[in-house]
């Protein structure tokens, strides 16, 4: 009777033990299940179009990252207008993976707009909101004006003529969109020539029609590049089936990459103006900028880059101590200035880490 009873108060015990075992099962599991939730991060939370031309759609994409620890569904993607159409990814983004989300805006009416994205998942019980605007013009003549395509490549208007990457850091893939206008009277699919392989370029659309503006999204893939500091080259935008490299196509690309680190007791760069004014009363004509290093240790100009022909500078010296002040001149051959047809730049670039590459425009008066 006793080992009866033993065997009893034992088997008590075990059953007792295995339900808690089972309880505890049960709420851990239920923990897991509330901590794994997926999670909305995006590159940008608002596009700014700038100028762009009555019905010519103008495209944005954001890039959105799961940045939690269980699948994101997106389920619904809504925009305000019957003048917008987006596309995102139908099928789940495992964390830590990224997907895109396209809006498309085709303008039915001139003048300022601001449009919205309702983004619905399974990351929140409330939607994200993302933002697009800009300014819709009737003509290329107008859109010439407003969007300022100074940068003229043949038959082919751009905004910029240079791709400036300065102070990232690696990992980071930083954008740097090109527009331009077809002012042409046939269509052209826009390429860079050369491209080396840290950068990655998109063309929206892939073929501008006459007389249509697009743009040129230039991606920098900091994992490709080997060394910090600056890296330089040169890119050739093809306008036509056939054409070749040469100086009135070039673009300058240059990157500077950050050394990680504190940015303590560093030097600072500080220009006067970011404009040299030059009088056009002589063919050669004068201006002057003064360089102040406004950090606490050595301020080293690294490099000048001319972006236009027909410019000199002269600098005293290019290592400047903290506190001291410089004179930099500049000289101006109007004539090739005025004949590039090119908005005249100069690029400085330092050891500055927060100003590491600065562009300095020249203005004839």
């Amino acid at each position: 009777m006793v080992r009866c009873a033993i065997l009893f108060i034992f088997a008590t015990q075990i059953r007792e033990y295995m339900k808690r075992l089972y309880i505890l099962s049960l709420f851990l599991v239920s923990l897991l299940a509330l901590s794994a939730q997926p999670q909305m991060s995006f590159d940008r939370q608002a596009s700014n179009l700038g100028t762009v031309l009555w019905a010519n759609p103008a495209t944005t994409t954001f890039t959105v990252t799961n940045t939690g620890n269980a699948p994101l569904e997106i389920s619904d993607v809504e925009v305000s207008c019957a003048c917008m159409v987006a596309d995102w990814p139908k099928a789940p983004i495992a964390p830590g993976e990224s997907g895109q989300i396209l809006a498309v805006f085709d303008a039915k009416a001139l003048g300022h707009f601001y449009k919205e994205v309702e983004i619905r998942s399974n990351a929140s019980t409330e939607p994200v909101y993302l933002q697009m605007e800009g300014k819709v013009v009737s003509s290329a003549s107008d859109l010439v004006e407003v969007a300022g395509y100074d940068v003229e490549m043949g038959e082919v208007k751009l905004d910029k003529e240079a791709i400036l990457f300065n102070g990232v850091k690696r990992g980071e893939e930083p954008v740097v969109e090109i527009s331009m206008l077809n002012t042409s009277r046939a269509p052209f699919e826009p390429i860079l020539m050369h491209l080396p392989d840290y950068l990655q370029v998109t063309a929206i659309p892939q073929r501008i029609a006459a007389g249509r503006n697009g743009k040129l999204r230039v991606k920098l893939l900091t994992d490709k590049l080997h060394d910090t500091g600056l890296t330089q080259t040169s890119v050739y935008l093809s306008r036509y089936f056939g054409d070749k490299v040469s100086v009135d196509n070039e673009i300058s690309v240059m990157v500077m990459l950050a050394p990680g680190g504190s940015t303590a007791n560093a030097p600072a760069l500080e220009l006067s103006s970011k404009e040299v004014v030059i009088p056009a009363k002589k063919p050669k004509g004068k201006g002057v900028l003064f360089i102040r290093n406004a950090g606490s240790s050595a301020l080293k100009i690294d490099r000048l880059q001319l972006l236009s022909p027909g410019l000199s500078v002269t600098l005293p010296k290019r290592e400047l101590q903290p506190g001291e002040i410089i004179k930099m001149k500049v000289t101006a051959d109007l004539a090739k200035l005025r004949s590039s047809g090119r908005q005249p730049r100069m690029l400085m670039v330092t050891n500055d880490p927060n100003h590491s590459i600065e562009t300095i425009t020249i203005k004839i008066e």
